[in-house]
């Protein structure tokens, strides 16, 4: 006789088995969306941040375009997310914008200071539930909506001023690696200054309001500076006037008060041309971001005669002075020692015997100092003076590694490695990028 207890039992089984299938598939059904929305959540999070960097990174002001940007990151990282560009809101702020006044201050809001820019970025996703909830199971809505927001901030290496000190003295003339030399290094320039041309437009660099921008200065110098119709000596002399012939004036140059105070010296004016030298034509371009026309202008010179490097490096560092970057670089370009009596260096007529005076005095490192002590919004400004040589023996001028030191000195064999070093010294430092969450 069979036990009728465990025939209804496995009845009741049953039942109860077939009203618990839709509960048991809603947990199912519950517990695999979960997982999936968790998974998306995570992924749409770190596409936002991710595009939060990219669009820093981008440096665009155009909002479409940082848009399409973002969208591209997220359609990656969440491929079955309906992400509309109308749901993309990206919102830039300066670092004015944020700190006001304090923007640019050490301590702040970091350790330097540094300016940057800062992105927000805010995008909002739909996803269709693969199992939506019904009248006989719970689940999610049919379209689940997702929105997150990242910040990134792009920090900018500073902007400077630089001033190509280039000598322009007779032997610049002279062929060197298929063209004159004065012709050459023109050349380098114009291209690094179409280079501070790209810089110029992706730098997002603002105090106070005012776009900072990378400038460059041109002093051409022989024996001394010129304005493109007379001649000017940057140094202090013992005595009122100068003459045209050149030897007569050296033997007059006050050092002391010249090393001293390289960036309050009185600049004199030849009385005429320099003896004998009536073809160059070279003028001092001051600090300019035009670089069109600072190309136009430099193209148009022609150099002679002698070479008295310190004429150039002073008249350079008092232009700088005067410039609105933090940084200030001065590059010498000189294709050999400043003029000297071969068989008397210790002939103090010539200029290569005053630079040794000056720069074993310390004139160098002076105008360092002079310009290190200034601050600009602020800040204090980082100098410095670097000389590139190029067809001849850069030992041989001993005077001009004192000068920059023997740090800041390099040799060119090329017009390509004169171009390369001067970019290694200009380079805009590209900016690191920050993350941070924002509430």
């Amino acid at each position: 006789m069979k036990n009728k207890s465990s025939y209804y039992q496995r009845g009741a089984a049953g039942i109860i088995y077939v009203t618990m299938i839709p509960a048991l598939f809603g947990i199912f059904a519950l517990g695999i969306e979960s997982s999936r929305y968790l998974q998306t959540h995570a992924r749409l999070g770190d596409a936002i941040e991710i595009a939060s960097l990219a669009v820093a990174a981008n440096v665009s002001k155009n909002e479409n375009d940082n848009r399409l940007l973002a969208q591209g990151f997220a359609n990656i990282y969440v491929p079955d997310g309906d992400i509309d560009l109308s749901k993309i809101s990206i919102i830039r702020k300066s670092c004015d914008d944020i700190y006001g006044n304090e923007c640019g201050q050490p301590g702040v809001y970091d350790e330097d200071g540094l300016i940057f820019t800062e992105y927000k970025v805010t995008l909002e996703s739909d996803f269709d539930s693969w199992y939506p909830k019904d009248e006989f199971a719970q689940g999610y809505d049919d379209i689940v909506k997702m929105k997150g927001n990242a910040v990134a901030r792009k920090y900018q290496g500073y902007t400077l001023d630089v001033a190509f000190v280039a000598d322009f003295s007779g032997s610049m003339k002279d062929p060197w690696n298929g063209q004159t030399k004065y012709r050459g290094v023109i050349n380098v320039i114009e291209d690094i200054t179409r280079k501070l041309e790209s810089f110029n437009e992706s730098t997002e660099q603002e105090l106070d309001g005012k776009r900072l921008l990378n400038k460059a200065a041109f002093i051409g110098y022989n024996l001394y500076t010129s304005n493109g119709s007379s001649y000017f000596s940057n140094v202090n002399y013992n005595n009122a006037s100068l003459s045209k012939k050149w030897w007569t004036n050296t033997p007059n140059i006050a050092f002391d008060s010249t090393i001293a105070n390289p960036l309050t010296t009185t600049r004199k004016s030849l009385n005429g041309r320099v003896d004998g030298d009536n073809s160059s034509y070279f003028e001092t371009v001051d600090l300019t971001d035009d670089f069109s026309s600072f190309r136009s202008t430099i193209n148009m010179f022609i150099p002679n005669h002698g070479t008295a490097s310190y004429e150039g490096i002073i008249a350079a560092a008092k232009l700088l002075e005067e410039g609105e970057n933090v940084r200030k670089l001065i590059i010498v370009l000189s294709d050999g020692e400043d003029s000297t009596n071969s068989r008397n260096p210790d002939d103090n007529r010539y200029p290569g015997y005053a630079a040794l005076q000056l720069y074993n005095g310390g004139l160098c490192s002076n105008i360092i100092a002079d310009l290190e002590a200034l601050e600009v919004d602020g800040r204090s400004v980082e100098a410095k003076i670097a000389v590139i040589g190029f067809d001849y023996n850069i030992a041989e001028n001993p005077g001009l590694q004192t000068c920059a030191g023997a740090e800041n000195v390099q040799s060119a064999n090329s017009y390509q490695e004169i171009y390369d070093n001067i970019l290694e010294l200009i380079s805009e430092e590209v900016g690191h990028l920050y993350y941070r969450n924002y509430e």
